[in-house]
């Protein structure tokens, strides 16, 4: 029994460590096995660009191939001229000098300067031309950049997809309950904006793996899973908005509406969110009464807002209203 805990960290501590370990020993072994020298570049590219989930491991994949594409056709420009009177070192220094100005400006350029310093001194390199160099480290690095691809595919610990809609459904539920609460808790906080910004990363990465795998494009929706994370960012502000205006409510039991409509608002988020979780339906019919019929004026606008929002996002799950 005491034991149990140890295996469980241990066990968490292998899971996600077993598929960059098997990339990099099927990278190696790829190389190995085509002949190519200085193997470890592959490698390299493995241990850069690999990721937890497929979509992010193809963005920052093609980064670094589009990057080392720049910085190999310049090294080689670069070489040209040392071969033409260009000083040594005041060229290479010249060179990658400016390539990290453009990294710094594109981010897809970020490994345009190593590769052009890789090229610029292919010298070092025995037997091989520079042009057969910079193309030697470009396949090299498509190896690297397919297998963190294909493994982290096939054996990736999680599925940006599942995990976007599994995020935007937690922000609405917490939505959900902070309206439902009384007294009323204070609104979205800095740990909630940041979860935004981090669910707004992930979509991406989720849009990747759909295109990659031919989903959400045959209907025209390349961008459904940014298109959730945009929306729930717009209900959890919409909810900012409304909880200002039923901080105003009057605390009598005459003045039940503004409540009622508090309610009417938690109940339909929740019910959306649970929706997304693939555990139920949403059911805005009560919250579009409240916000035909408000309690108060100044309920109009804020119940208006959060019923379209949670309609764009009904609509974007393919829930007929």
């Amino acid at each position: 029994m005491s034991g149990a805990p140890a295996l469980r960290r241990l066990a968490g501590f292998w899971r996600p460590g077993l598929p960059l370990a098997a990339a990099v020993a099927l990278a190696w072994g790829l190389s190995a096995a085509l002949g190519l020298p200085e193997r470890f570049w592959s490698v390299m590219s493995v241990l850069i660009v690999m990721r937890p989930s497929a979509g992010a491991t193809l963005d920052a994949g093609w980064e670094r191939v589009r990057g080392t594409a720049a910085g190999a056709l310049c090294g080689l420009a670069g070489l040209f001229l040392l071969h033409h009177g260009l000083p040594a070192l005041a060229g290479t220094l010249g060179i990658v000098l400016l390539l990290s100005l453009a990294g710094a400006a594109l981010p897809g350029w970020r490994s345009a300067p190593v590769a052009a310093l890789i090229v610029l001194s292919a010298e070092s390199l025995p037997g091989h031309p520079a042009l057969q160099v910079a193309l030697l480290r470009m396949l090299q690095i498509g190896i690297g950049v397919g297998v963190a691809l294909a493994v982290s595919t096939f054996l990736s610990e999680y599925h940006a997809g599942a995990r976007c809609d599994a995020g935007c459904a937690a922000l609405l539920r917490g939505v959900a309950q902070r309206m439902a609460r009384l007294p009323r808790p204070a609104p979205a906080d800095a740990a909630t904006r940041a979860a935004l910004r981090r669910l707004a990363l992930l979509a991406g990465s989720a849009d990747l793996e759909a295109r990659w795998w031919r989903r959400g494009t045959a209907d025209g929706r390349s961008r459904a899973y940014r298109d959730k994370a945009r929306l729930t960012a717009r209900i959890v502000q919409d909810a900012v908005v409304l909880d200002r205006v039923l901080r105003l409510a009057p605390d009598t039991p005459a003045d039940r509406g503004w409540q009622d409509a508090a309610q009417a608002a938690s109940a339909a988020v929740a019910g959306l969110a649970e929706a997304m979780a693939g555990r139920g339906d949403a059911d805005l019919a009560a919250l579009a009464q409240r916000a035909a019929t408000p309690a108060h004026a100044l309920l109009a606008a804020p119940l208006q807002l959060l019923l379209d929002d949670l309609r764009g996002l009904q609509r974007g799950l393919g829930i007929s209203p």
